[in-house]
C-alpha cells in the first residue's frame, strides 16, 4: 500500500525489462482481456468485451436466453451408431468456441465449469447434440453478460476449500469432481474435472476427488504464505464421513477392501498430521462445489450461483427485459436475495393494490380491491376450480394472489390466513364428490 515501494519495485522491474515496460495504477486494470476494478474493498473480475467477442464470432445466431448452461443431459452421449457428426468446418468453429469458454470460465464466469468441462472432452469428435450443448451455454451467457465476479476476503487465517464428486457420471461410469476456495464472499477459484480413476463407491470418488485437488489446496496456502500472511490451515468441507474417516484415521479405518486407493489414502492422511490440512464436516445443502459436478436446475443454481459469483440469488441481468418489469418471481413470491421474507407483494405484471380484471382497449388493467364481509370472508360469486385428479388444487399461487388482499405478504402465515378466510374449502381424497371438489363451510 506504500506509494514509494511500489515506485521502487516498478523501476526494479524496468531495469530488468526495459523501456517497453509499461505500468497502470488506480483502481482498474485491464490484464490480457480481464478487468480487475477495486470497489468498497471489493475487487470485481469481468470479461464483458471477449465474451461478445465469443458470442460473435459463433457461426449462428444467437436467440433467446438459458435459466442454466447446461440440461440434465449434459453427460449423455450417443451410441456411435445413432450420432451425426460435425463436418469438418463446423467442429473446427465448435473447437475454438469451447477454448474460448473454457478461457472465460476459468477467469470470471465460475457458474459455466461443468458445462465446459464436458464440452472440453468432445472436441476431437463432436455432434450434433455437442453443438447443441455449446449453442445453450452461450444462450445462457448472452441473458448473463453483465454478471460479474465479486470478491471479498472476510480473513486470511484460514483457507476454506470445498470439494465435492459426483459418483457414476460419465458414460464409461467415471465420476466427476468440483473444488472451490473461499477467503470470504466469492470463489477465488474453482475447478470441474472429470476424475481419471473408475470407483465402486461413492466414498472412492470423494478420497480420489481430493487425491486430485490436493496440489492445487496446498499451492494456494504455500503462495498466501510467501506473500507474507500467516495462514493457519486448509480448511477442507467435505459431506462424505466415511471418506473423511478414512482421511483423518488412515490405517484404523481401513480394510483389506481400501487396499488399492491406499496409496491417496495415506497421501491426504500425510497432509492433515503435518497440520496443513483440517477436515471439516459438510452438509450436502451447503456444499459450493456440488455446482462444479452436475447441472443443477431451478433455485439451487442460483442458490449455488449466488455463493460461487457472489451476486443476488434473484440476479436479473441489465440488458434483461425482465429488469425494466420490476422485481424478480422470487421477489415477487415475497423472497428477497438475502433469503428474508419482503413486507409487500409484487407479482409480475400485476399491481399489489388489487387484483386484475379483463383489459380495457387501451391496453392497461383495471384494479378493484376485494371486498370482504364483516366476519372477514370474502363476499361476491367465487368460482370454484374444476376438479383435478388426486385432490391437487390447480394455480394455488394465482388464486392467493388474486384474493391475499392489498399489500399483504405472500408468506406462510400470510396463506394460512387467507385458506381460513375463504368460504369454501376443497375435500379429502377419501371422500370423493359427484360434482366440484368444494364444501360449504357453514356460518359460524
Amino acid at each position: 500500500k506504500d506509494d514509494f515501494e511500489i515506485t521502487k519495485f516498478a523501476c526494479y522491474l524496468a531495469g530488468i525489462y526495459g523501456p517497453k515496460m509499461t505500468m497502470h495504477s488506480g483502481a482498474r486494470h485491464d490484464y490480457l482481456g480481464v478487468i480487475y476494478e477495486f470497489v468498497d474493498q471489493k475487487v470485481e473480475v469481468s470479461m464483458f468485451d471477449f465474451l461478445d467477442k465469443t458470442i460473435d464470432e459463433f457461426p449462428e445466431e444467437i436467440k433467446g436466453r438459458a435459466a442454466t448452461p447446461a440440461a440434465d443431459h449434459l453427460f449423455t452421449i450417443r451410441d456411435e451408431s445413432e450420432a451425426k457428426y460435425l463436418p469438418e468446418e463446423q467442429a473446427v468453429a465448435f473447437h475454438h468456441t469451447v477454448a474460448q469458454l473454457l478461457f472465460l470460465s476459468a477467469r470470471a464466469r465460475r457458474d459455466i465449469g461443468v458445462a465446459v468441462s464436458f464440452l472440453t472432452s468432445r472436441v476431437k469428435r463432436p455432434d450434433e447434440d455437442d453443438w447443441g450443448k455449446v449453442k445453450r451455454v452461450l444462450r445462457y451467457l448472452y441473458g448473463t453478460r453483465c454478471l460479474k465476479l465479486t470478491l471479498e476476503v472476510d480473513s486470511l487465517a484460514i483457507a476454506k476449500w470445498f470439494v465435492y464428486a459426483s459418483h457414476l457420471t460419465h458414460w464409461d461410469c467415471k465420476g466427476h469432481g468440483g473444488a472451490a476456495f473461499f477467503l470470504g464472499k466469492g470463489a477465488i477459484s474453482s475447478y470441474s474435472n472429470r476424475l481419471k480413476g473408475n470407483t465402486r463407491s461413492s466414498t472412492e470418488t470423494e478420497i480420489e476427488a481430493v487425491y486430485r485437488y490436493l496440489p492445487q489446496m496446498l499451492w494456494s496456502l504455500y503462495f498466501i504464505r510467501a506473500q507474507g500472511w500467516d495462514v493457519e490451515h486448509i480448511e477442507l468441507h467435505q459431506d462424505n464421513v466415511s471418506a473423511q474417516l478414512l482421511e483423518i484415521n488412515g490405517k484404523f479405518s481401513s480394510s483389506s477392501k481400501t487396499k488399492h486407493i491406499k496409496a491417496h489414502i495415506f497421501y491426504v492422511k500425510d497432509k492433515v498430521d503435518d497440520g496443513n490440512v483440517v477436515i471439516k464436516d459438510c452438509p450436502t445443502e451447503v456444499m459450493w462445489a456440488d455446482i462444479q459436478t452436475k447441472p443443477k436446475q431451478g433455485t439451487i443454481f442460483k442458490v449455488m450461483r449466488s455463493v460461487l459469483m457472489n451476486c443476488p440469488v434473484d440476479y436479473i441481468d441489465e440488458t434483461d427485459p425482465r429488469s425494466k418489469q420490476g422485481p424478480s418471481i422470487l421477489r415477487s413470491a415475497g423472497v428477497s436475495s438475502k433469503g428474508v421474507k419482503t413486507k409487500g407483494v409484487s407479482f409480475s405484471g400485476v399491481p399489489s393494490t388489487g387484483v386484475p380484471t379483463k383489459r380495457k382497449e387501451t391496453g392497461k388493467r383495471k384494479t378493484v380491491a376485494p371486498k370482504r364481509n364483516a366476519k372477514g370472508g370474502l363476499d361476491g360469486n367465487i368460482r370454484p376450480m374444476a376438479p383435478v385428479k388426486r385432490g391437487r388444487i390447480r394455480r394455488p399461487a394465482q388464486l392467493a394472489q388474486e384474493c391475499v388482499g392489498q399489500g399483504s405478504p405472500v408468506t406462510s402465515k400470510g396463506l394460512q390466513d387467507f385458506w381460513k378466510s375463504l368460504p369454501f374449502r376443497p375435500q379429502s381424497r377419501r371422500k370423493p364428490s359427484t360434482n366440484r371438489r368444494w364444501e360449504t363451510i357453514p356460518p359460524q
